[in-house]
């Protein structure tokens, strides 16, 4: 034992004895490596973001965007997540030039295992991304938690990636925008399957998130998603499978898939008429209108012919001094100007400037007059369309 100690204060000796020599070169002994910083936690403990020393600085911008997604998601569904007792927790890494996230699950020291979202590089993540791994995340959460409390012994199965993916998109209002006029186009086309195969675990709305986004929409329901998430969401906390034929039944007492379908059609004609975006117009909406403007004469005295397959403003034009011209476009002014309310300010002039053609066709203000302001009308939408089809968002043109 002397022995050890003797030797234990030479070693001390020599190594006090090296600093000193340092210090008296004015030499100083390397750093520490810096703690890591500590985590932020959300007011109520349901959210914890854990960052490196080269990222901390974006724990609280992290927090605010995933509290904001949460918010979001129960706003939707009608149901709560996240708890103190099993917190979504966050890890931001120091990669450089990471878009992804991934999600994976932890044992935390009480022995709970709880959601962990890794995010490698909070600069570059690529939020809609982030979003949808947070909406899964938040959703898993909450599946673990009723399944507890039911006491359930069977692990509780996951929602289809399509709804998971579908409420993620929901949030963001502009990709919603989006993302219906790509399911009405598909949908006015003929090339949307079924609704009972779109709810399948492994519906085509995989492949087509827009799909997806609009189909969770429906889902939903107007004003009680509460009720229709819980009732779709409890089978598979208990370990059951996702079944078409259950979201059927919430919508229809008898599960009908017909009645169903019809729903579906109805909900696709009832959202080309919603404004999503006020202020913003998609080409969608700007090829409905022109196809708006078709006239299709019900007068017992205007031509049959023309009756199945519409008359331009054109052709109106050509039979101006006819009686069931004038009440055809008399009939056609609250249509053209509804199409724009709620639009930007382009199609509001397209809108108001035909109009003024109809009125002076219904009013008998002579031929001349409403070709000029025919004239005008299509050079507007003329312009408003090269717009839109480069792209562009559609602002007031300059029509000579």
């Amino acid at each position: 034992m002397k022995t050890s100690a003797l030797g234990n204060g030479i070693r001390l000796g020599i190594v006090l004895g090296a600093w000193a020599a340092a210090g008296a070169r004015g030499e100083t002994a390397a750093p520490a490596a810096a703690l890591p910083p500590p985590p932020v936690v959300s007011h109520d403990g349901a959210l914890v973001i854990g960052a490196a020393v080269e990222t901390a600085d974006f724990r609280l911008p992290v927090l605010t965007f995933a509290g904001t997604v949460r918010t979001e998601l129960a706003a939707a569904t009608g149901l709560a997540f996240g708890s103190r007792k099993r917190p979504v927790s966050l890890a931001l890494g120091r990669e450089r030039g990471e878009r992804g996230a991934s999600l994976s699950r932890v044992r935390d020291a009480a022995g709970v295992v709880r959601e962990q979202v890794d995010v490698p590089d909070p600069g570059t993540v690529d939020l809609d991304e982030l979003r949808f791994v947070l909406v899964r995340a938040f959703l898993r959460t909450w599946l673990a938690e009723a399944a507890e409390s039911a006491a359930t012994q069977t692990p509780p199965a996951e929602p289809p990636l399509w709804l998971v993916r579908g409420l993620a998109r929901r949030q963001n209002r502009e990709l919603r925008l989006l993302d219906f006029e790509q399911t009405y186009r598909l949908w006015s086309r003929g090339r949307l399957p079924l609704l009972a195969v779109l709810l399948e675990a492994d519906s085509p709305a995989l492949a087509e998130p827009a799909v997806a986004a609009v189909l969770t929409g429906f889902i939903g329901g107007e004003g009680t998603p509460g009720r229709r998430f819980r009732a779709l969401l409890e089978p598979l906390a208990a370990g059951g499978a996702w079944r078409a034929g259950a979201v059927l039944a919430l919508m229809d007492p008898a599960g009908d898939a017909v009645t169903c379908e019809r729903a579906w059609d109805v909900a696709l004609l009832a959202g080309a008429r919603t404004v999503i975006v006020p202020g913003v117009t998609p080409p969608g909406v700007l090829r409905r209108f022109c196809s708006q403007l078709r006239l299709y004469p019900a007068d017992a005295a205007a031509p049959l012919a023309d009756g199945w397959r519409g008359m331009t403003p054109a052709a109106l034009l050509a039979v101006a001094d006819q009686p069931w011209a004038r009440r055809l476009a008399a009939r056609k002014i609250p249509q053209v100007e509804a199409a724009a309310i709620g639009r930007d300010a382009t199609l509001m002039l397209v809108a108001q400037e035909y109009a003024l053609f109809f009125r002076a066709i219904a009013a008998d203000a002579g031929r001349e007059r409403a070709a000029a302001l025919l004239h005008a009308a299509e050079e507007r939408l003329r312009a408003a369309a090269q717009q839109a089809a480069a792209g562009k968002v559609l602002a007031v043109p300059q029509v000579q």
